[in-house]
């Protein structure tokens, strides 16, 4: 009976994975290409193999490798004979131009990955494009709260120690903050709230935080 079981699941066709199913993204034709392998390559999943011996384990490591995925899962179906795939994607918050020319994306923590299609995303705009920089960019970006994310319009990174954001919607309607490098970001923060309410500083255009202990509001 062993022997039976041990060949009906790992060698028979009767669990077999017949369908591939992914659900969470649109972008199925780039998952299915990074799994399935031509019938020659032996390492890659193949449609029509036992169920049992399909390396989920495998699978998921070859999806992290897109990078514009965040978290995936990998499950086989019995039922159906289907291998099930979820997909949730990097959400981007901002955009930048590489060295290469090519649209690159960030999203909250400060990942980086390639663009898919056309979006409106705030622009970061660099120097020049040394990775010290973007590295710099992403720390910073994951610094920020939901509400400064929403509303920003754009950031420039012109040195380690030159960093501001355009914000929308901000005391007199657009704000620029200068926040030097991205030390002390919570301080900062909140130097950058108690600031927005003070009735003075309604009409601000240009905070500066670079020293948040002496800010500069203009």
């Amino acid at each position: 009976m062993l022997a039976l079981l041990t060949y009906v699941l790992g060698w028979s066709t009767i669990f077999a994975a017949r369908t591939l199913v992914i659900d969470g993204t649109q972008r199925t034709t780039e998952v299915s290409s990074e799994i399935l392998g031509s019938s020659s390559d032996s390492s890659s999943f193949h449609l029509g193999e036992p169920l049992a011996r399909v390396d989920v384990h495998s699978l998921n490591r070859k999806i992290s490798m897109l990078d514009w995925v965040e978290k995936q899962s990998v499950k086989r179906d019995w039922l159906h004979g289907q291998i099930h795939i979820v997909i949730e994607e990097r959400t981007p918050i901002a955009q930048f131009i590489d060295s290469a020319g090519v649209t690159q994306l960030i999203d909250k923590t400060g990942s980086i990955f390639l663009a898919h299609g056309t979006g409106r995303y705030p622009i970061i705009t660099f120097k020049n494009n040394e990775k010290a920089l973007i590295d710099s960019a992403a720390t910073y970006i994951q610094e920020l709260p939901a509400d400064l994310l929403g509303n920003a319009q754009s950031f420039a990174v012109n040195s380690l120690d030159s960093i501001q954001s355009t914000h929308s919607g901000l005391a007199a309607g657009t704000v620029i903050i200068r926040w030097g490098n991205n030390s002390e970001m919570m301080t900062k923060i909140k130097v950058l709230r108690a600031l927005l309410a003070l009735p003075e500083n309604s009409k601000a255009h240009v905070i500066d935080l670079s020293a948040p202990l002496s800010p500069i509001v203009k």
